[in-house]
């Protein structure tokens, strides 16, 4: 699709390609168009060509990407006109041609202009100049041939800035360049083109329908670069088909989503933002907006996109990060942010400290309401889940500056440690698991939002009491978990081994605490031997896999002495067994032994462990 002349940026590029590629005698001079990378040169002159030519014959067209020999130049050209030959003939015919050899029934050497008369173009374009390896006085030494000798009409498209520093340049660009015309961000028409590769339906259509958004984003971001745009598309077209059809039908808030994803899809991809700023990023605006020496890049990004609220939580950071960044489309996180949104979120289902959370986009009256049934759903302990009290103490830690609380920040402190503490008491905090990815890693944020305050001192505190407080509620639970664990070791060995050893997920809960502590060395060891010889096997080596790698300093330390205590006791009824039952408990004492830090030496020379 061309853009309509009197809206094109480039209708002077168009006007005098058409002039100098429709002349009859030699011009003998090249046009250089020039302009920075990904303001879409290539595409334009492509357009152009396929508006003046109706057969990619009358022309030859080569990318100087990497290239770094003028032998590869020739190899280009002739794949550009003999495509059905093929790469690797078309090598053979470059070196043919750098080289004079015979080719093709040709008894004198081949020359350049041999190999033009072979060729139907008598227009050449030579793109991505500046990406070639060969010196600029190379290159267009080499073009200077079509100019001058050959009388060529020749278009060379680059971007001149990184070329101009180069040694040589102006001197031979002067005697070879007679036109230079500066290309122009044409969205417009670029946009158009790229909406047609859109291969969603129904995401094709919606774009098309908000033309003018994207494009008023493209300008006030000062893009200019059509290969973010594109990519930008892509990205928001995955997201489109993750998007329920209901949440589909809310024309405002699929309005309100693409300007926030395009505008922060066009500052990730232009290398303004990372994944750091995005996390977070309303407490970094307002950090930087509070302090007016802080020059955050987040700052600009907000100031640049009039209209466009970047802090918006309709899409949360997390979710951002993951389709932004890492490129992941994850549904479940995509149903939930925007069913939590204020787009479609249902008043009665939001509980009270998520109503907090949105206090700027609820009703005052219904921020009121929350903050009073926050404080009887405290009283009842009605909040268990880790993410959701620290999103609590964290707001209430805000909501005492503001007095929409009454106390201080050590009052709040104080408040959350008699909280956690009565959960643990009643057995009902959950105990810290330290192989879930999302313990550790993603603590900024739970549920699709930032937590209030986080970066404060005050909130560190109430975090590290909260990880100790599960920590201290893991220890306790261990002999009920024990218990169950001596139960599955009949029942099901596969699972018994995998809580101990596992990696991670579902049944993998036990590997870093000392379970195995709570249980006597002598009655673990005769529950072991009543197991089939095959699940004995497997325990002694489960036990082997438990311990490497340092586990009795990483985790593991108060299983030490359980450990040596179990090992001597198999040892010693190894001495009073029959050779086979004394071949096996020695070799199985060895396997998890030598993994005993004051043994390890002793255990260098053990065998029979495969």
């Amino acid at each position: 699709m061309t853009t309509p002349e009197a809206d094109d940026p480039n209708r002077h590029i168009r006007e005098y390609l058409r002039y100098y590629l429709r002349l009859t005698s030699p011009p003998g001079y090249a046009v250089m168009i020039r302009g920075p990378w990904g303001i879409g040169k290539t595409f334009l002159i492509r357009q152009i060509l396929a508006d003046l030519f109706d057969d990619e014959k009358e022309y030859i067209y080569v990318s100087l990407y990497g290239v770094d020999a003028p032998s590869e130049i020739d190899t280009a050209i002739f794949a550009a006109t003999h495509p059905i030959l093929g790469s690797k003939t078309a090598k053979v015919v470059g070196r043919a041609l750098n080289a004079g050899l015979k080719f093709q029934g040709i008894e004198n050497p081949i020359t350049l202009q041999d190999f033009e008369r072979r060729t139907t173009g008598a227009i050449y374009v030579f793109d991505d100049i500046e990406r070639s390896s060969m010196s600029s006085d190379a290159i267009f030494g080499y073009i200077n041939q079509f100019v001058e000798h050959s009388g060529c009409r020749v278009v060379l498209v680059a971007n001149e800035a990184e070329l101009e520093n180069s040694d040589g340049y102006r001197r031979k660009r002067e005697k070879l360049v007679g036109q230079t015309l500066e290309a122009k961000s044409a969205v417009r028409g670029a946009l158009a083109a790229f909406l047609a590769d859109v291969a969603n339906d129904e995401a094709r259509d919606h774009l098309k329908s908000v033309e003018n958004h994207i494009v008023e984003l493209y300008e006030q971001g000062e893009v200019n670069n059509l290969r973010v745009l594109k990519q930008t598309l892509w990205g928001f077209e995955r997201l489109y088909q993750a998007i329920e059809h209901h949440h589909r039908q809310h024309a405002r808030a699929m309005l309100h989503i693409l300007h926030l994803l395009f505008a922060l899809s066009f500052e990730i991809k232009l290398g303004r933002l990372d994944a750091a700023q995005i996390r977070g990023r309303k407490d970094h605006w307002i950090a930087a907006m509070v302090d007016r020496n802080n020059d955050a890049p987040i700052k600009s990004s907000f100031d640049r996109y009039k209209g466009v609220d970047l802090s918006d939580t309709t899409l949360s950071d997390e979710l951002l990060i993951e389709l932004l960044v890492n490129g992941v489309i994850d549904e479940s996180l995509i149903k939930r942010d925007l069913d939590a949104s204020s787009w479609f979120y249902e008043p009665a289902d939001e509980p009270s400290w998520r109503t907090i959370w949105h206090r700027f986009e609820r009703d005052d009256g219904a921020v009121v309401e929350a903050i009073g049934t926050l404080q009887r759903e405290l009283a009842n302990f009605q909040y268990r889940e880790p993410g959701e009290i620290l999103h609590i103490f964290g707001m209430m830690l805000i909501m005492t500056e503001i007095n929409l609380l009454e106390g201080d920040r050590e009052s709040v402190i104080e408040s959350a440690r008699t909280y956690i503490v009565a959960l643990r008491e009643r057995g009902e905090l959950p105990p810290l698991n330290p192989n879930s990815f999302m313990e550790r890693i993603r603590n900024g944020s739970w549920g699709g939002l930032g937590f209030a305050d986080a970066g404060s001192h005050h909130f560190g505190q109430i975090y590290d009491f909260l990880d100790e407080q599960r920590q201290l509620a893991r220890i306790e639970r261990l002999p009920a978990l024990a218990e169950r664990l001596m139960s599955e070791l009949g029942e099901d060995p596969d699972l018994f081994c995998r809580r101990l050893v596992g990696h991670g997920g579902e049944g993998s809960d036990l590997i870093e605490g000392p379970v195995l502590s709570e249980i006597k060395p002598a009655d673990f060891l005769a529950a072991v031997l009543q197991q089939p010889a095959q699940v004995e096997c497997q325990v002694f080596q489960c036990l082997a896999s438990r311990y490497k790698h340092r586990a009795f300093v990483r985790g593991l330390e108060n299983e030490l002495l359980w450990a040596k205590s179990l090992r001597d006791a198999m040892l010693k009824l190894a001495e009073g067994s029959d050779p086979v039952r004394r071949n096996k408990l020695t070799i199985f004492a060895e396997w998890f032994g030598q993994h005993i830090p004051d043994d390890s030496a002793e255990a260098d020379g053990a065998s029979g462990f495969p």
